[in-house]
């Protein structure tokens, strides 16, 4: 068992300095607008992930009880920076959020749910069964306020998600707490504190803020049962992790990397069962509720929604994000054969690339992942994220995370069973957007998780 995890932590070690190498470079070669202050920031950057590092030790006097109240400091903190931020800048829904804001009005009021939403997105809800469980909240809310107050607003939905990106910072220094001594704990704590979309996204409503929370929660769950061995905690995390896979998918991450973690622990079969069958029927269930909130019949359901390989065919090149070319494509099918209309697509554009413009575009690909240190903030906010400042800011937060991470998994031995499950995370999250369609934003609601390695 001691070997395995060895042979695993190493394995995590070279993926993630591998991400973390083609983001610095990418950063320095392609930013020539500031090729040199980017040297400079990524060497500031890992001299202040060394100096926490080092940090680690002088704190070895803090107690349980110190860490709490510094942590709910902390959280208090965050909370009044959040605030702030919704208070000074500016949110006007773009993209798929514009739609599932545009539809849940529609619904509220009476109109056609596609009244407004681009033609070429007729069939929105039909296509992308993965937005349903946010539209459900979006479009709850929205009629809350109009129930109270006649107006449709993004106030609730700004609160909610505010206050569940302060859950989720709760959460993560809760599951350091109980994985790592204090002064460690607090490592974690500050590092949480370092990234910079627990406060950018906080008027940004969309899955990967959304989800993080009930992430957070399922963790902390599954680490609480490690401790006390309560079925009905396992039971917890597993409805936990439906409810955000149906918010995000690529949540399902974290139910194959506790799998994982409860084999390299030899749990027993039920243990498997109690967390799986709860996350299946959640995921059934939530699934059942929206199709009859957006009155779309498993039927209709069959014939648009995309097919996963779509996904995968689509970031089969370039930079491996979104291309509206693959989009009209496979629109265009027809249900029958769409799966090996999509997948002859797929295997052309690999033929056309050959293995050594694969391997570029795989770099581009985490290039374009993991270097956006501002993850869009100036792009969701309308401008308000773009003075010189904030790059700057922004570029040694997310950085120094970066290395910290790095760090940590050099210097751990692999052996500590109870942190197995964040690498886990983390090595599947990178090849999940080897895979899938990448953006920087898909690293959003899985990043409390890395503060804790």
């Amino acid at each position: 068992m001691e070997r395995l995890l060895k042979i695993f932590n190493k394995f995590s070690l070279i993926v993630f300095a591998a991400v973390v190498i083609i983001a610095a470079y990418s950063t320095i070669v392609y930013r020539s607008s500031y090729k040199y202050i980017a040297v400079i920031g990524i060497i500031i950057s890992a001299a202040a992930a060394f100096f926490l590092g080092k940090l680690e030790k002088k704190l070895s006097y803090i107690s349980v009880c110190q860490y709490r109240r510094i942590t709910a400091a902390f959280c208090l903190l965050l909370f009044a920076s959040q605030i702030l931020t919704a208070f000074l800048a500016d949110l006007t829904p773009k993209n798929d959020l514009a739609y599932l804001c545009a539809g849940a009005k529609n619904l509220i009021l009476g109109n056609d749910i596609y009244s407004g939403i681009p033609s070429y997105h007729n069939d929105y809800f039909e296509v992308y069964p993965n937005n349903h469980l946010l539209f459900s909240v979006i479009y709850m809310l929205y009629k809350t306020e109009y129930v109270i107050s006649g107006n449709i607003t993004d106030f609730l939905p700004t609160a909610v998600n505010t206050l569940g990106l302060t859950l989720s910072y709760f959460m993560m220094c809760r599951c350091a707490e109980l994985v790592h001594s204090p002064s460690k704990a607090m490592i974690c704590a500050i590092r949480g504190m370092l990234f910079t979309p627990m406060i950018t996204y906080s008027l940004f409503f969309y899955t990967d803020s959304m989800a993080m929370p009930i992430i957070m929660c399922a963790l902390y769950s599954y680490l609480k049962y490690r401790k006390t061995n309560r079925m009905i905690i396992l039971i917890l995390c597993g409805a936990l992790i439906g409810t955000a896979y149906k918010m995000k998918g690529s949540a399902i991450i974290l139910l194959i990397a506790i799998i994982l973690d409860m084999a390299l622990n030899r749990e027993k079969i039920r243990n498997y069962i109690s967390t799986a069958l709860p996350c299946l029927i959640m995921c059934k269930l939530i699934a059942a509720i929206c199709l009859r909130l957006l009155k779309i019949s498993a039927a209709q359901l069959k014939e648009k929604a995309f097919p996963l390989i779509h996904w995968i065919m689509m970031s089969a090149d370039g930079r491996g994000g979104y291309n509206s070319e693959d989009f009209l494509f496979t629109q265009s099918l027809p249900s029958e054969g769409r799966n090996h209309a999509i997948f002859s697509r797929l295997t052309y554009k690999l033929k056309e690339q050959g293995f050594f413009g694969f391997l570029n575009h795989i770099a581009e690909k985490i290039a374009y992942t993991w270097q956006n240190f501002t993850f869009m903030a100036g792009y969701y906010h309308n401008g308000d994220f773009q003075s010189n400042v904030f790059y700057a800011a922004s570029f040694l937060c997310h950085f120094t995370v970066l290395f910290s991470i790095l760090g940590s998994l050099i210097n751990s031995s692999g052996s500590k069973k109870d942190t197995v499950v964040f690498r886990l995370c983390l090595v599947g999250i990178c090849i999940f957007l080897l895979i899938w369609e990448a953006r920087c934003r898909y690293l959003v609601s899985f990043f409390p998780i890395f503060m804790l390695i």
